[in-house]
């Protein structure tokens, strides 16, 4: 492999690196919104942050699993926390510390 090919490899990996990221994090957004509108709660600064990365190895090969993080309040004033999971671009379980109590929604068939 001459260095061309391989930096044009290395290029494409982190275009398509970058690309799954940005869907990743467009997807987890869109999941929060939903999330806060169904528990009646308010999601802040409308954003979304990656907590965790990593690689995961499944039957069907290796998947990225990403843990995002958000803020929402119950009241417009006090800040709770929940946490999103994926792996690829699929729900994997969503963690809300609502101050009613904490919730834990495991998505099956994953």
């Amino acid at each position: 492999m001459n260095e061309g090919t391989l930096f044009l490899a290395t290029l494409g990996a982190i275009a398509w690196f970058w690309h799954t990221g940005r869907t990743a994090h467009e997807r987890v957004l869109e999941i929060g919104r939903v999330v806060c509108r169904d528990l009646d709660v308010q999601l802040l600064d409308d954003t979304v942050a990656l907590h965790r990365f990593a690689l995961r190895w499944r039957r069907h090969g290796i998947v990225a699993r990403r843990i995002y993080g958000f803020e929402f309040s119950a009241d417009g004033s006090a800040r709770s926390s929940g946490e999103i999971a994926l792996e690829g671009l699929k729900l994997d379980w969503v963690q809300i510390e609502h101050p009613d109590g904490s919730y834990f929604i495991d998505i099956p068939g994953r």
